[in-house]
């Protein structure tokens, strides 16, 4: 029920920003909702040991998270469909620009610029996700505990809340989302090459600060990337064209994870060291630097607004 439940979430924080907020705060809308699934990550990595201290009390655990997210839950009942007033043009005629979902598609997957966001971001974002899942594995062979392996996780969720927060801001202030996707696609994929160097005995401290600024540079991508497959995809329906980006990354994910803990080496030095998977993880992300610089699509949702609002003031 819970798998069923997540895309939900996960695929409404563009078509909600569209709906509800205007160009200059959509970035920070998209960010705060599609942030939600990393905040609760965090939250029930802090928590989780102080309700769980043998395998008979996982219950425990279970029975807070059911608590604290209906808690969350009930809000939601109360928010209207949508506002009284569109925010924006795009927000006003969006039934009207409503079109087959094979048409949709079909327009998704003929656009060159959907395709290089919809597979970085996919890659990246199911990357991290995997890396984030194995963490533990990967550090614990190096005489790593459990608890510094939590918090380096805590650490890497942190830093990249920081980030998202941080890009959601600036391109709604500045409009340059590719900036961004340039810039820090590159950064990132050196924080796997850096990973596969720093992951050794009696170095936690780098290995930290790797993954502070693997995670701060992949969430800054979190909105940006969202927000870019709406742009360049526009007149497409944003309840459809940035869900699949989540559908690629979720689905990359678990093959990452499944090919991660594959390479995993029982007869190595440490044993159980995952040296290949983080090898592999590398090969994977360094690629994705070269591709974004093929993305030259305009923002084209934000140019159809603003020729919308210059014919409204010449009437």
């Amino acid at each position: 029920i819970c798998a069923i439940g997540q895309p939900f979430i996960l695929s409404s924080s563009t078509p909600y920003a569209a709906l509800w907020f205007s160009a200059d705060g959509r970035g920070s809308a998209t960010t705060v909702s599609g942030l939600t699934n990393a905040v609760g990550m965090a939250i029930a990595s802090l928590t989780a040991p102080g309700f769980v201290s043998n395998p008979f009390e996982i219950r425990y655990n279970f029975l807070f998270i059911a608590c604290f997210t209906t808690v969350f839950a009930i809000p939601a009942i109360f928010i209207p469909s949508k506002p009284k007033t569109p925010p924006s043009y795009s927000a006003s005629n969006s039934k009207e620009r409503r079109m087959p979902f094979r048409e949709s598609i079909r327009l998704l997957f003929t656009n060159l610029d959907f395709i290089i966001i919809w597979f970085t971001f996919g890659v990246m974002c199911g990357l991290f996700s995997t890396v984030t899942s194995l963490l533990a594995q990967i550090l614990l062979p190096y005489g790593i505990s459990e608890d510094d392996a939590g918090l380096a996780a805590v650490a890497l969720i942190v830093a990249g809340i920081v980030g998202a927060v941080s890009s959601g801001i600036f391109i709604d202030k500045t409009g340059k989302h590719v900036w961004i996707l340039r810039a820090f696609v590159p950064i990132a994929g050196f924080m796997y090459l850096a990973l596969l160097f720093v992951v050794k005995p009696d170095n936690y401290g780098a290995i930290v600060g790797v993954c502070v600024i693997m995670g701060f540079c992949t969430f800054s991508l979190l909105p940006v990337a969202l927000e870019l497959s709406v742009e360049c995809s526009y007149p497409v329906s944003e309840s459809i064209s940035s869900p699949s980006l989540w559908l690629c990354s979720q689905i990359l994910a678990f093959v990452f994870t499944v090919s991660m803990d594959a390479l995993r080496d029982p007869s190595g030095d440490p044993p159980e060291n995952m040296r290949r998977a983080l090898i592999m993880a590398t090969g994977i992300s360094m690629p994705m630097m070269v591709i974004v610089q093929f993305y030259k699509s305009k923002n084209k949702r934000l140019a159809f607004e603003k020729e919308a609002a210059q014919r409204q003031e010449s009437k």
